[in-house]
């Protein structure tokens, strides 16, 4: 439930980015505040969310985008980059051979076909 909020928080702060004409240092900071919020929301220590999104803010007004990328993928990608320093990368998880054990009482769909 916490993650589905945090989830969606994240993903209207992305489309306020994509929804805007341009990206201006008014426009980050209510992207860094929403983000924040979120965070905060998530039970996400204090301290760290706003570690993020100080580093975050600095980031999208002081770095210049690469060459061949508009202002507004570079903000997001930054956002990207300062989640995945937090939550990790994620990881290849081996898939084998499982063994599943269905339970239930008689005509409650266990069959498996």
């Amino acid at each position: 439930m916490v993650l589905e909020k945090l989830g969606g928080s994240l993903r209207e702060a992305l489309r306020k980015i994509a929804g805007a004409s341009y990206v201006d240092e008014s426009l980050i900071k209510e992207i860094v505040r929403d983000i924040q919020r979120a965070l905060i929301q998530a039970d996400a220590n204090v301290q760290l969310a706003l570690s993020i999104t100080r580093e975050l803010q600095r980031r999208a007004l002081e770095d210049k985008p690469p060459p061949g990328m508009s202002p507004r993928e570079h903000v997001v990608r930054i956002i990207y980059e300062e989640l995945v320093k937090i939550l990790g990368s994620s990881r290849e998880i081996p898939i084998q051979k499982q063994r599943i054990l269905l339970v239930g009482l008689y005509g409650q769909g266990k069959t498996t076909t």
